[in-house]
Parts: C-alpha cells; structure tokens; sequence
C-alpha cells in the first residue's frame, strides 16, 4: 500500500511542516504545493530541501501544479511553458518524478471538444519535450466541474491515450470522478499505467452542481463512493500511489500532526 499526503490538506503549514508530520504519520510519500516550496526556497536551498526530506525518510512524489494549462493566447503560452520550466528544476533536485498539469476553465471562449483536445494535446506534448531532459514526468488531471475544458475521466483518457507517450499519463482524483458522474466502469477501460498518480478525497452530502473543493471531506465522512472506486482500481491494476488531497479549510486550522494522523488512519481502512 502506497501511500502519499498532499500539502492542499493542510495549506496553512509550511513545507517542512507538511513533511515532518506525514513522515511522522506513517506517509512514505508527500506531494509539493508550488507556492509552500517557493516560500520555503526565500530561507533554503533545493539541495538543503532535499537533504531533509531524506533526514524523514519522505519522498516527493508530484509537484502541483502548472494551473490553467491549456487554452492559452502565444503569450498565455509561452508563459506555462516557463513556468513548467521553474517546476521541472524544482522536482529534478527534489527527486520528484511527476508535474502536474491542469486544464483551464471556458471562460467567454467556447472551443469545440475537438479544438480542445488538439490543444491539450499540443500543450502536453510541449510540455513533455520540456521535462524529459529533468527526468520528469507530466500527468494531466481532469477536473469534474461542468465549466471546466477536460471535465470527465473519459476525455482525460482519450488525450493522454491518443498521445501514445509513456512519459504522458493522468491522475484520478476522486472527487472530480464523483462531480464528473461518469459510471464506475468508464475505469475499467483505462491503463493502469497511464495512472501517475490517484488523489483520494470524500465529499459533504450536497448536489453536486454546490460542490466546491472546500467541500472536500476525509474518506469514510461523506458520499463518494470511495471503496468501489479504489476496488474498481485495484480490479484494473493499478498498484501506484493513493494520494490524500482535502482542500477544506476546516483542516487548514488542525495542528498538522493532528491532520496527518486522521488522514493516514483513514486512509489505511479505505484500502485495507
């Protein structure tokens, strides 16, 4: 069992924070916020970072995130592909395999899904040429709201597969698999190994169109239907990392030992 805790779960902690109390825990591996990393790097070096994740025995495993990825005007663009850049440095130093990409959200714009799916393919594999010389992997993550541009697992799969590049893949988050409403064996047509990554996450029993991630909630307290969909998972064999990533600011107030402890507790019954 694998498993990882996401700095988004607590998001007024800082870095060495996050790692300390996850490796304390029992999480073998944590996923960076960009902006925790980059208030850490105003005090330390990526070296001296990466000396103390070693210190706690935690390893990184996703840098989140290149934000609104696709869609973008020349400029727009160019500008992703320097922050990717940024990115690719931080997690080729921290021994971090994966950069998470994400799609934008419609705006005034209304691109057709077959323009969609050309320029996310495009972007990903820019963004690929980009990290393959820092060793890392990009994984594209869909998200469940209806304005978003790649809102379903379906989709996401039909980009990332069409790709054919093993260094292209997808994260799962739960959460936008339930808003998405897509049936539970639209996962038995994916490869395992396009999955990089599976965020795991509860949702408040509230219609789905009033879901937002502050209604994030700890697997087991709300009504996703997180057993079958991990079964479901481990069914097509998937044998990567389970992921814990709440953004609800409920948790942003815990003591981050008190956070990670109850994440890692239920984490571990879920995927007994």
């Amino acid at each position: 069992m694998k498993l990882g805790f996401n700095g988004a779960t607590t998001m007024k902690a800082g870095l060495i924070e996050d790692a300390e109390a996850s490796s304390k825990a029992g999480f073998d591996y944590l996923e960076l916020r960009d902006n925790k990393l980059e208030e850490l790097l105003k005090t330390k070096s990526l070296e001296e970072i990466d000396h103390s994740f070693q210190e706690l025995h935690i390893q990184p495993i996703a840098v989140n995130s290149l934000e609104k990825a696709t869609l973008r005007d020349g400029t727009g663009f160019k500008e992703i592909l320097k922050r990717a850049d940024v990115l690719c440095q931080y997690a080729s130093t921290l021994h971090c395999p994966i950069l998470i990409a994400v799609p934008s959200f419609l705006e005034s714009s209304r691109p057709t899904k077959k323009e969609i799916k050309e320029n996310a393919q495009m972007v990903l594999k820019k963004l690929e040429e980009l990290s393959r010389s820092y060793g890392v992997k990009i994984a594209f993550e869909f998200l469940g709201f209806v304005d978003a541009s790649v809102n379903t697992l379906s989709f996401c799969n039909e980009i990332v597969e069409e790709l054919n590049n093993d260094r292209i893949g997808m994260i799962i988050d739960t959460f936008h698999f339930y808003l998405s409403d897509e049936p539970l064996s639209v996962i038995e047509k994916i490869n395992p190994e396009k999955i990089f990554l599976v965020h795991i996450a509860d949702a408040e029993n509230l219609p789905k169109t009033q879901l937002k991630d502050a209604n994030r909630e700890m697997p087991g307290n709300g009504v996703i239907p997180l057993k079958d969909i991990t079964q479901k998972l481990k069914d097509i064999g998937y044998k990567g990392v389970y992921s814990i990533e709440l953004f609800n600011p409920t948790y942003w107030e815990w003591e981050p030992e008190q956070v990670t402890k109850v994440c890692y507790q239920k984490m571990r019954e879920l995927l007994s």
